[in-house]
């Protein structure tokens, strides 16, 4: 099976890569059967070129892109499918804001049984009050 995948060029702490169509078996930086692109993310803003031309027919013969290629070629206008996002953990933004989200719906919750047992406790009055005017009523007419 082929992969378009990123292949590091570069020195330390400089990278660059190339986008080589490569068997999926060999390692990052071994054997690839062409280049049809680079990208450097050091650079602002970060350089990406593509053979648009090569890459589609790579893809049509079946070359499967990695998830960092096929996110650059939807970014670079090669493919018109949205990559799938990576599932990751929350950041810590997220994290709180579920956690504050999380204690307004208790306390909203806690209000409505609070507002709940309330107007159950003015009914409860309400109906007392309504038997004793209706016993005081019935008792003043006997």
């Amino acid at each position: 099976m082929l992969r378009i995948r990123l292949r590091r060029t570069g020195q330390k702490h400089q990278p660059s890569y190339r986008i080589v169509v490569a068997h999926k078996e060999t390692k990052r930086d071994g054997g690839f059967l062409e280049i049809v692109g680079h990208y450097n993310p050091t650079t602002d803003p970060r350089t990406l070129e593509v053979n648009s031309e090569r890459t589609k027919y790579w893809l049509s013969v079946g070359a499967q892109p990695s998830e960092t290629v096929a996110r650059l070629l939807f970014s670079a206008g090669v493919t018109t499918t949205e990559p799938k996002r990576r599932v990751t953990q929350p950041t810590r933004a997220e994290r709180e804001a579920a956690e504050a989200a999380k204690k307004a719906h208790a306390e909203e919750v806690k209000a409505r049984k609070d507002a709940e047992a309330a107007a159950a406790k003015a009914a409860a009055e309400a109906a007392a009050a309504a038997e004793k005017a209706a016993a005081e009523a019935a008792a003043g007419t006997n």
